[in-house]
């Protein structure tokens, strides 16, 4: 009897030592099992970002490409509208030196001959009301070639003289081609100037009057500039957050991005 029962003690405790392996086998499963499942989406989550950021940095690329054509194509227009100008005024030169007209005697040579001047004679070449003076007329410029020289201006920092320049081609052609374009640069040359108020002005003719230009998103990135130089901080935050808002993924709106940081 005593033998028997100690063969069930010993049958029971072996029984029971497995069923405590075979718990703890388990646990480390599980445990190894919810480590894989978080390494695992540790992994998709680390992936995800970096697709996140692939997919910005290629966003910023395909808008720096877009922003070196736009220059490369200015500048192209700036050398050939150049060349013409320097051609034109080349050309009316030489035309007036073919053409000046030798109208009369100089005083000189009456004199040695012993005549005098008469009163009512030609006037001489060198009289300013002569009607035979030749004059060079200002050249008519193209709406092209205007806007050209204001914007030759503006980037070359003469900033006074590229607002007057705006000025005159937006009265020349107030619904000429290069319109947005020529607000937006006026504001930058405002802006450079520190003169915030006259740039504000110029910006939001962009955001109330072309709201469809491809320069919207410039000029509000200016305009939330020209907020921060007034000392309106909280519309150039405004600003800058609707830039990111409305225009995710771009240049512009990372440069607003970097400019909250500074606010």
């Amino acid at each position: 009897m005593n033998l028997r029962h100690t063969q069930t003690v010993t049958t029971h405790r072996s029984l029971y030592g497995r069923a405590f392996r075979v718990s703890v086998a388990v646990t480390l499963l599980t445990a190894v099992a919810a480590a894989q499942t978080a390494f695992s989406q540790s992994s998709n989550d680390a992936m995800s970002l970096l697709l996140d950021q692939n997919r910005q940095l290629q966003a910023e690329i395909q808008a720096l490409r877009g922003q070196l054509d736009e220059q490369g194509f200015e500048i192209k227009k700036l050398q050939r509208d150049s060349l013409n100008r320097y051609t034109d005024v080349d050309q009316r030169l030489s035309d007036l030196e073919v053409a000046a007209p030798q109208t009369a005697p100089p005083a000189t040579a009456q004199r040695a001959q012993g005549g005098t001047p008469a009163v009512n004679q030609a006037p001489s070449q060198s009289s300013p009301n002569a009607s035979t003076r030749p004059s060079l007329q200002p050249a008519v410029l193209s709406e092209q070639q205007l806007y050209q020289m204001a914007y030759d201006s503006v980037i070359n920092s003469h900033f006074e003289r590229s607002i007057a320049e705006f000025d005159q081609y937006l009265g020349q052609y107030p619904e000429g081609r290069f319109v947005t374009n020529a607000h937006y640069w006026k504001g930058q040359a405002y802006l450079y100037l520190e003169r915030f108020e006259e740039a504000r002005s110029a910006y939001e003719i962009i955001l109330e009057q072309y709201a469809d230009s491809s320069k919207l998103p410039d000029a509000m990135y200016g305009l939330g500039l020209a907020y921060q130089g007034m000392g309106n901080i909280q519309r150039a935050r405004q600003m800058l957050i609707d830039i990111k808002r409305r225009f995710p993924n771009t240049g512009v709106a990372n440069l607003a991005d970097t400019r909250l940081l500074s606010l």
